[in-house]
């Protein structure tokens, strides 16, 4: 990912924030025919001081799944996992400053790594049950959803259905695109307006504009 110095966010625990607050993410991996196989899904973060892992899963049917299984220590696919955290356009009337351009301000990460595929039932059953924990979780006072509310026999029958996946991440970068190439006045009026649209996207920008600026 193109990152101008000003923009490289170092702080590995501002990063994984962003990815856990945004794990709706793409999965990309070539197919070394020159083209790319892109998936659409939540991803779990595990991180262990500086280990990182990313977990997750896709139908069956889905072309990408025949490229996790295709993966090997011996012929390893690789795969990027691209999350897009909080994200705003930018006017340049917001701006102090004359003759500005329109801009979109946004964070982004990306995490690189092989695919290996979790073919254990039960470490798949483990990763589902993760999944839906750290969502139920969000819902709250809501009770929280759990798989022994299905029948017997419900989870293993749709397990067989999924391909599950580990990437063991070992290239990763972070990107925040926050006006920090813009002097305090022009960066307090982007703030200022982002805060007045009263949207979540806007909001949760600004909230990164102020925190990185401390």
């Amino acid at each position: 990912m193109y990152i101008p110095p000003a923009f490289r966010l170092a702080d590995h625990a501002a990063a994984l924030e962003v990815m856990r607050e945004h794990p709706f993410a793409l999965l990309i991996a070539a197919t070394g025919a020159d083209a790319v196989e892109i998936a659409h899904l939540p991803i779990l973060v595990d991180a262990d001081g500086e280990t990182l892992a990313l977990r997750g899963h896709v139908a069956k049917a889905n072309p990408m799944a025949r490229l996790i299984a295709g993966s090997s220590a011996e012929a390893p696919v690789r795969a990027t996992v691209v999350f897009t955290g909080a994200n705003a356009y930018v006017s340049p009337d917001w701006y102090v400053s004359e003759n500005q351009v329109p801009t979109w301000n946004y964070l982004a990460v990306h995490a690189a790594g092989a695919l290996t595929e979790i073919d254990d039932g039960e470490t798949v059953v483990a990763l589902l049950a993760d999944l839906s924990a750290e969502h139920e979780t969000a819902l709250l006072p809501k009770r929280p959803w759990t798989m022994d509310k299905m029948a017997p026999g419900t989870v293993d029958r749709m397990r067989k259905g999924i391909t599950a996946f580990r990437i063991a991440v070992d290239r990763f970068e972070t990107k925040a695109k926050l006006s920090q190439n813009k002097n305090a006045a022009d960066r307090g009026g982007v703030v200022a307006a982002l805060e007045a649209l009263d949207q979540p996207g806007a909001s949760a920008t600004a909230a990164w504009m102020q925190r990185l600026a401390e």
